[in-house]
């Protein structure tokens, strides 16, 4: 009997460069979550940025039992990677915003 195989996108750390698959059908969720928290903003730190999307995800995957504030770490840096996402430092807070252009 054939296994059926899960579609899996590849994440890069922007640091070490490490390599990791992530099921697509969890990066592409998080991914929009993250983007959708990010819109319009100056710049939000870790916490704040985990719990949007910890609540965007339990609205649209609400059976979802996997940690999601590592998931959101895992594919922020990964959007870092890709420059769509950049962090920053203000008043001694590290901050991420969407990477103007």
């Amino acid at each position: 009997m054939a296994k059926a195989t899960k579609r899996k996108t590849v994440t890069t750390h922007p640091e070490t460069k490490r390599q990791m698959k992530v099921d697509a059908a969890i990066y592409e969720p998080v991914k929009a979550a993250i983007l959708q928290s990010l819109k319009g903003s100056k710049g939000k730190t870790f916490t704040e940025l985990s719990d949007d999307v910890v609540k965007i995800i339990r609205k649209k995957m609400p059976g979802f039992k996997r940690s999601i504030p590592w998931y959101t770490i895992s594919i922020r840096l990964d959007l870092e990677t890709r420059g769509i996402v950049e962090t920053f430092v203000e008043k001694g807070k590290k901050l991420n915003r969407l990477k103007k252009d």
